[in-house]
């Protein structure tokens, strides 16, 4: 935890640098205090049909899946921390976001917690 899922347009996807993008929000999300190095996950997945504000321009959103139980502010600084790490990255890109979301833990399983149960 978390699942930092990274969307955003195919042209930002074909970037040369996307490794770089994927490292810098692993960063961010790690700086943040709130996890474990080894338990953050980020994924891209990108988009060949979109508009933003009617129009074909590039952006990232991030969806930051976490496990429920942090407060709003602390919801708040790491989705600004995503965010600013995509910005300092890519910043010809206007259209950049990120929402956290909580999980219910009762709602969500992992390999090593079926293992786990037997």
């Amino acid at each position: 935890m978390p699942h930092c899922v990274i969307e955003c347009s195919a042209e930002i996807a074909g970037h040369p640098d996307i490794d770089r993008l994927l490292h810098a929000v692993h960063e961010a999300a790690d700086a943040s205090g709130l996890f474990q190095s080894a338990d953050i996950k980020v994924r891209l997945q990108s988009y060949d049909d979109f508009l933003v504000g009617g129009r074909d321009q590039d952006f990232v959103h991030i969806a930051c899946h976490i496990l429920a139980g942090r407060d709003d502010n602390q919801k708040g600084q790491l989705a600004d921390r995503l965010v600013r790490a995509v910005c300092e990255r890519l910043p010809g890109v206007q259209s950049v976001s990120c929402e956290v979301r909580d999980m219910a833990p009762a709602a969500y399983s992992r390999r090593d917690k079926l293992r786990a149960l037997g």
